[in-house]
């Protein structure tokens, strides 16, 4: 648009307002977007445009096909190798111990000491990792965030 203002404005007025039409598919549209990655969050783009499809049904139910298993395939890839609430749980756990440790010199060398962490007690018979998580969820938190 080059320095005109007004120009730019109605362009960007233009593709905004074009947001809300729902152009066909052509053919290719599909293909095009399933040879890149597709994760979970493009399911309602990928649900929107099999919907404008107009084409020849037969011809794209291979392609249909393809798109349903690139969605199910990035649903099981999310959810059951990426599982989110245990890293923003460990990411909670790192934050409270990295509050609470403290700088000490220790012969004029600078060190980290963190606090000792009693045990919560009856977690001997679990796992140790959720012993240690259970202990440092345990700790005080102080400025959390």
């Amino acid at each position: 648009m080059g320095k005109d203002r007004h120009a730019a404005f109605n362009k960007a007025g233009e593709i905004w307002n074009a947001h809300t039409r729902r152009p066909k598919a052509k053919e290719g549209d599909l293909l095009k977007l399933i040879r890149k990655e597709i994760g979970s969050v493009d399911d309602a783009y990928l649900i929107n445009l099999l919907a404008r499809n107009e084409d020849d049904w037969e011809k794209q139910g291979p392609v249909f096909g393809m798109v349903a298993k690139k969605i199910a395939d990035s649903k099981i890839t999310f959810s059951d190798f990426w599982p989110v609430d245990t890293v923003f749980n460990d990411a909670a756990r790192y934050r409270k111990l990295q509050q609470l440790a403290k700088r000490i010199y220790i012969d004029g060398i600078a060190s980290y000491q963190f606090p000792r962490i009693p045990a919560t007690g009856g977690d001997e018979h679990g796992s140790f990792e959720n012993a240690v998580n259970a202990a440092v969820d345990y700790l005080p938190d102080r400025d959390r965030w």
